[in-house]
């Protein structure tokens, strides 16, 4: 960071990032440089032969071009491991150097041109061992060599980084008048139309990335102006911020220390009435747990883990077979409804759409819906931007219709994921205050349209009007991009089926403005495990990890190479401390990343700066009330317990419980390498089951060291223990 200017454009790569590189082809040449060396010393060239002198010459060539190559990356590497992220001076010599390896690559080119023409002409004749091979070898490797440079440029090519460095030149020279009291209306006029002609320039650069990135996907209306909204979405998320994807990757390295840190602090600092951190989150006096051993809420958890088969069983076949690795092919192979052979499987009189010829994903949502008497009455498998496939079954066992949509899992998912401007919810009267997910509330829309139009539902109702079908209620369940539609479908039907319930597993972060989501606090629940990144990730909470990124850059002094290094080498040579006893001082310390933190997190909501031009957008947030379900790993403290835990427990393995947590608590992402593993369903739905495993085999003493308390029905951490 930032981004290095070269040819007046900048690029999406620092000038600190060349130290790998620099250090490969360094090594690379030096290797070259010995074997041709070895070959002038041992091989015997016969100066009498034209062939032999030629390929004599074009071998010193070679070593002269080389031992420039190799000086140079030299002080590349060197230069580029100097000072820290955002310390550029020190490494202000990058862009000349650069300039002098690409004269001398320009130089190796021709020279590899010479050399393919005299392997051309005389490989096969030419009386000389060994070195022929050599040159031949050496004009293979550099030939990769330059097809990956190119490459490399080619990804580092920034469409609008041209007009970035005509905006930032501008932006300086506007500074200096507005300090020199020289600032003027035209002045006001000219910026204003560089500032749109950059937006535009970067907007256009986004697009074209986004139609490069989904090229596969058909250009319609509904993809062309999706594709128009996240190229804008980001666009004005990352313009004006100079960084770099090493940058990112650097600063994620630094966040996750610097919240362990603060973590720690907040713990012994006792003024935060914070006891302990499960999974991220601070317990605290007014922490709730799941009072399981309370029948109702023991009822309702299991209708949760319930509910979550019918959110798998949307994955189709390749969750089947991730779930089922060992026997999961010969268990999908004898429920198959094969069109070339009709007479292999069960055909039960559902309706299915858009699944393949053999029906596999329908054969794999029949299996994995074998929790109790379910029927399927329509599942459909198409799946387009803002149109994500769904089923409708009906649970004999609860007495309920089921409407499970599924997760991304598609690229034109992805799209729909990515479309996350808030758009005002399509109710009847309309409430201006309530939004959602855009591209979940086109997915919303796209199911309610679908159950209307086929008279899905009604089907449904009255599939067994002798069991009673018709009295059933509704349910409806998602996982991640399911979790959300399916959310704003249920605000979307609730007029229509009031006591309709909602079971959201692992919804995103953006999926609900807040007025909306007190309204859906008596009908839906969600489910959040552990450090999950989906629930925490909406265009606000990402404009906040934007902000504290900027802000761990900012203040790290080490070279981005060692940080990044550090991370995975795991050897303690990062400066950064990783524990609070390591605080020189730990309150003036905390209070001063706090500060800083909160600082950081204003100004990019509201920019001062003219050179500052960052997006604003609306919170939003997980609906419902939520399940958060937490790790606990017994320590050396529970010393009471400890005997007890290791006879029931393995050793390493971790405590699940679940607590009620609020809508608020997931403004932050936790950097952890449990992050994406936390979201996925199967891990879900293990999560759930180990929660009501553990306290099933832990009596009322045992669970853990909290204590309900009957006065305001909470559990607090006994700290006598």
């Amino acid at each position: 960071m930032p981004g290095i200017v070269v040819f007046r454009r900048r690029w999406g790569v620092g000038s600190d990032d060349l130290v790998v590189p620099g250090v490969f082809l360094f090594v690379l040449h030096l290797i070259w440089i010995v074997v041709l060396c070895v070959m002038l010393a041992v091989v015997e060239f016969d100066r009498s032969v034209r062939c032999v002198v030629l390929l004599w010459e074009h071998i010193l060539g070679y070593l002269a071009i080389l031992s420039g190559s190799l000086l140079v990356e030299l002080f590349i590497s060197v230069v580029a491991m100097r000072g820290s992220i955002l310390d550029t001076e020190a490494r202000a010599s990058m862009k000349y150097l650069l300039y002098v390896r690409l004269g001398i690559m320009l130089v190796e080119i021709v020279w590899l041109v010479l050399g393919v023409t005299w392997l051309t002409y005389h490989y096969r004749d030419c009386p000389v061992e060994g070195a022929k091979e050599a040159v031949l070898g050496i004009v293979i490797c550099n030939w990769c060599v330059m097809l990956s440079i190119l490459i490399t440029v080619w990804c580092t090519f920034d469409a609008a980084g041209r007009s970035w460095v005509k905006m930032k030149k501008y932006q300086r020279s506007m500074r200096e008048a507005e300090s020199k009291f020289q600032y003027k209306r035209s002045g006001t006029r000219h910026r204003n139309w560089r500032q749109r002609k950059v937006i535009r320039a970067y907007q256009d650069s986004w697009d074209h990335r986004c139609r490069l990135l989904f090229c596969c996907i058909r250009n319609s209306d509904r993809n062309r102006n999706s594709f128009t909204d996240i190229a804008r979405l980001l666009s004005d998320f990352f313009r004006d911020l100079d960084v770099v994807p090493s940058d990112v990757v650097a600063g994620l390295v630094l966040l996750r220390k610097f919240q362990k840190i603060e973590r720690e602090a907040i713990v012994k600092q006792h003024k935060y009435d914070t006891y302990e951190y499960l999974s991220g989150v601070a317990v605290t006096s007014q922490t709730q747990f799941l009072a399981l051993n309370d029948p109702e809420h023991f009822e309702h958890f299991q209708t949760v883990i319930h509910y979550m088969h019918f959110a798998l069983g949307a994955y189709g076949w390749p969750m089947f077979l991730m779930t089922h690795s060992g026997s999961g092919v010969c268990q999908l192979c004898t429920r198959l409804r094969c069109m070339c052979f009709p007479c292999l499987g069960a055909h039960d009189g559902a309706t299915i759409v858009s699944d393949n010829c053999c029906h596999c994903n329908y054969a794999a949502l029949r299996r994995m819906v074998e929790i109790g008497e379910v029927e399927v009455i329509y599942a459909t498998y198409h799946v387009d931007v803002g149109e994500t496939p769904f089923f409708v079954a009906v649970d004999f066992t609860r007495r309920k219709i089921v409407i499970s949509i599924r997760g991304t899992l598609s690229m034109k998912d992805v799209i729909t994921d990515l479309n996350a401007e808030g758009e005002t919810l399509p109710l009847n009267p309309p409430k201006e205050d309530w939004l959602g997910h855009k591209g979940m509330v086109q997915a919303a829309e796209y199911i309610r349209d679908k159950l209307e139009e086929e008279a899905i539902l009604a089907r449904a109702f009255s599939h067994s009007e002798e069991r009673g079908t018709q009295d059933y209620g509704l349910v409806l369940v998602g996982h991640s991009l399911g979790a959300g539609t399916a959310s704003i479908l249920a605000i979307l039907l609730r007029q229509d089926y009031p006591t309709l319930q909602c079971f959201a597993y692992s919804p995103p972060g953006g999926s609900l403005s807040m007025p909306a989501v007190e309204y859906t606090k008596s009908f839906i629940t969600s489910v959040v495990v552990g450090k999950d990144v989906v629930p925490r990730i909406g265009l606000h909470q990402l404009e906040s990890l934007r902000a504290d990124l900027i802000n761990t850059i900012k203040r790290s002094k080490d070279p981005k190479w060692k940080t990044i290094v550090c991370s995975v080498v795991c050897c303690g040579c990062a400066s950064l401390p990783t524990s609070a006893a390591e605080l020189k001082s730990e309150d003036s310390q905390m209070a001063e990343y706090l500060k800083a933190k909160e600082v950081a997190r204003e100004v990019a909501v509201h920019p001062s700066d003219s050179s500052i031009a960052l997006t604003l957008h609306q919170p939003l947030y997980p609906p419902g009330r939520i399940i958060h379900i937490v790790r606990h790993h017994p320590t050396k403290g529970e010393q009471k317990y400890e005997k007890r835990w290791r006879q029931m427990l393995n050793k390493h393995e971790p405590v699940y419980q679940a607590v009620w947590a609020n809508n608020t608590d997931f403004d932050e992402v936790l950097i952890s390498p449990v992050m994406i593993q936390d979201h996925m369903p199967d891990n879900v739905l293990s999560a759930l089951n180990k929660v009501l495993s553990h306290s099933k085999r832990f009596n009322a003493e045992v669970v853990r060291p909290y204590v309900h308390s009957e006065a305001n029905n909470t559990c607090y951490y006994d700290t006598r223990l």
